[in-house]
């Protein structure tokens, strides 16, 4: 059986150089935040890139994912990293280096532990009686947490080729199997958040809503859920003031949900504290749990192009994952470039009213110059604000793809001016344009670098 240490070798070749980021900030504190953040968003372009073209093994029946369903964020663990400032006029620059031959063995180290935590709860698991249904509950939810936080280092670790330790014999879906034949005694969301909180004792923490597996917007469940666990726990409104993130994701079985959050330092990325607890499905009947554009989701979070030097990001004011917005609250988008070239931005909206993509106007110009942005060598590696606007109905979910090159863009998708909502339409059908976009990037020269990211955000009443 081909196995998965080849897949390791590939990559170990692609990353045996130092990986770095660089942040912009008033306070030595806050450049080196941003720093961190920018390094993160470097090693899951690598991670999201690699996992997509190559993470699928020859198994015993047939092909099957290494990663079992890890949905790749920027919020992956650091370890070992080296941090260094420089005061400049204004400013402070911080650059902070990942060198893989120093770090490749903590990885190695920290996958080893969490694997002996694994295999003692499969022990305990195999140990317990039948009738033991409570303890059984509270053995597969601490092996789900334990799982979620071994697929976040292995991720990492395998882009650094380190030495990987044999997967766990217990897998997620294992997990989920047996978690859905049994009950919860857990009926109420009110219930469920008290539960919660009770394992994230600390301050400023920024709570964001849980996500579904594998999706990247947030269901009507979400919504509901974070307001109820923000309440119970102390937390800060924005991420600027945060020293934890609480970030949520879940599962869902014939008899219950299995909702697991995650509390990360904002200074490492790493777990601090971890729960998964289930949820019984008469708590959460009247609630859509499923988000409304999961296909669309999953294609355009597919295929996104990553250049090995042209780096180009999105955020927003509250991140750039996991992100819900209410009505009246102003939203402000962000981009940035770590070289000097070309962006152009492609939004699209999914309401109740309808669908439809766009062009989003970045300069003043005639023609297509005013799609186009120009990132000159001094913005590079900066946060550029895109503009701010507020939060108005039609509600529901916009996405927003950014572009990059090295060279000037010359060739974008056809526009049409709609009067009525002042939008450059591309096309009403999202999923032509998106095929538009990637397909115009097909077509340029071997010299010529391209970069892509995407981002979700789902609005509400």
């Amino acid at each position: 059986m081909k196995n998965i240490w080849m897949l390791t070798l590939c990559l170990a070749s692609m990353l045996s150089a130092d990986i770095s980021g660089v942040g912009y900030a008033q306070t030595n504190k806050e450049a080196k935040k941003e720093a961190l953040g920018d390094l993160s968003q470097v090693i899951k372009s690598e991670v999201r890139s690699n996992f997509e073209s190559k993470s699928f093994v020859k198994g015993d029946k047939g092909n099957s994912s290494s990663s079992s369903n890890i949905k790749i964020s920027s919020n992956l663990p650091i370890l070992g990293a080296d941090f260094t400032f420089i005061d400049r006029a204004m400013e402070v620059e911080a650059r902070v280096e990942l060198s893989p031959h120093k770090v490749k063995a903590l990885y190695t180290k920290k996958l080893q532990n969490i694997k002996k935590e694994l295999d003692s709860i499969s022990s305990e698991i195999g140990n317990t009686s039948s009738s033991s249904s409570t303890l059984k509950l509270q053995l597969y939810s601490d092996a789900y947490s334990l799982l979620k936080e071994y697929d976040r280092y292995e991720s990492v670790a395998m882009i650094l080729g380190s030495k990987l330790p044999n997967r766990p014999t217990l897998t997620k879906a294992k997990v989920k199997l047996e978690l859905a034949k049994l009950d919860s005694n857990i009926d109420s969301l009110d219930m469920a958040s008290r539960v919660l909180a009770k394992s994230f004792k600390n301050k400023n923490i920024f709570v964001y809503p849980p996500l579904m597996q594998s999706n990247t917007t947030v269901a009507q469940f979400g919504a509901v859920f974070v307001k109820k666990l923000k309440a119970k726990v102390k937390s800060v409104k924005s991420p600027k003031n945060a020293s934890y993130l609480l970030v949520g994701e879940y599962v869902v079985t014939k008899k219950m949900m299995v909702l697991n959050y995650e509390l990360l330092s904002i200074k490492t990325n790493e777990i601090v504290a971890s729960k998964t607890i289930n949820i019984n499905k008469k708590a959460y009947k009247n609630i859509q749990v499923k988000p409304k554009n999961i296909d669309f989701d999953a294609l355009l979070n597919s295929g996104v192009i990553s250049s090995s030097s042209l780096k180009v990001s999105l955020n927003s004011n509250r991140g750039s994952e996991n992100l819900l917005f209410n009505k009246g609250e102003d939203i402000e988008l962000f981009v940035k470039l770590n070289k000097m070239g070309y962006i152009y931005i492609v939004g699209y909206t999914q309401t109740k009213e309808g669908s439809f993509s766009y062009l989003l106007e970045l300069s003043e110009g005639n023609g297509n110059s005013r799609f186009v942005k120009f990132i000159n060598a001094d913005d590079a590696s900066r946060w550029i604000s895109l503009g701010e606007f507020t939060v108005e109905p039609p509600f529901g979910v916009e996405s927003i793809q950014v572009i990059a090159s090295n060279r000037k863009i010359n060739s974008l998708p056809s526009v049409s001016y709609d009067e009525k909502s002042g939008y450059y339409i591309i096309s009403k059908d999202i999923k032509k344009a998106l095929v538009k976009t990637r397909g115009i990037k097909k077509k340029k020269s071997k010299k010529t670098e391209l970069s892509e990211d995407v981002m979700s955000f789902t609005t509400i009443r």
